[in-house]
């Protein structure tokens, strides 16, 4: 992990989880609510560890994560708005599947990438940890969130 970075996206991913939970407005179930779809597919050699949701009065925010043999990890949100990468250097654009203008932000092997599509569901992102920009970028390729 590279230093001050990844201690950066350690804090986040432990804050959020923390931040989230308990998060259920009017006490809606998550019957009651569609749950937002990830648009991600596992990339070859990562495995999920972990799933998350989040109940909002309109939707069921969802996060996941996945990690490989080597540590390097990957956390995708969907539904669940935040400051992803607050702190990282601005890295450009990247198109996402599906049309959308991702922003992309990161430094040495921590890594986001953060859109918004429309409805409920809208926000979006993918963060990597241990990667290089190079693989991040492939990573996404591979699990469908950029075209190839």
């Amino acid at each position: 992990m590279n230093g001050w970075w990844g201690a950066r996206l350690a804090s986040v991913l432990l804050v959020l989880p923390s931040a989230c939970s308990g998060h259920n407005p009017g006490g809606v179930t998550p019957t009651a609510q569609p749950r937002c779809e990830i648009g991600f597919s596992a990339p070859a050699g990562f495995e999920q560890v972990e799933s998350f949701d989040e109940l909002y009065s309109n939707r069921v925010g969802v996060r996941l994560g996945y990690r490989d043999a080597s540590g390097r990890e990957l956390h995708v949100f969907a539904g669940i708005p935040g400051e992803f990468g607050e702190g990282l250097p601005d890295a450009g654009e990247v198109q996402v599947t599906g049309g959308w203008p991702g922003r992309l932000l990161g430094n040495g092997s921590v890594w986001v990438l953060a859109w918004d599509t429309s409805g409920p569901c809208a926000a979006h992102a993918v963060l990597g940890n241990g990667l290089a920009r190079r693989r991040f970028l492939r990573v996404l390729m591979e699990s469908g969130v950029v075209p190839a």
